[in-house]
């Protein structure tokens, strides 16, 4: 019997023969959908974790001014509403119609 020896090719030899360029394509198109796909799962993992804490800023702020409404909501139904209207005018300067105001111009001194 005669002993089959195996042909020891080279790397080089592989990818110039002509019978392998088939395969050297798909492993390329495999190899470039693989790259993708990693590039494609890391840009989106970035996007989440981006968008969630955009989305605990977001819920922040609506607590804030959920509480706001509510205490608002507690003014506008307290019996004493005129007078928080009134306090809040004179804090912007608002005095009324038969008022004398009287300016303290030795502060300036």
């Amino acid at each position: 019997m005669k002993k089959k020896t195996a042909k020891k090719t080279s790397f080089k030899d592989f990818i110039l023969d002509k019978k392998n360029i088939p395969v050297c394509i798909i492993v390329l198109v495999l190899l470039g959908a693989f790259v993708f796909s990693g590039w494609a799962v890391a840009s989106s993992r970035a996007d989440i974790s981006r968008l969630e804490v955009q989305k605990e800023e977001i819920s922040q702020k609506l607590e804030a001014q959920e509480a706001e409404n509510a205490r608002l909501d507690e003014v506008l139904n307290n019996e004493d509403k005129d007078e928080y209207i009134e306090q809040k005018a004179r804090e912007k300067g608002y005095v009324k119609s038969d008022e004398i105001v009287f300016y303290d111009i030795s502060a300036g001194e």
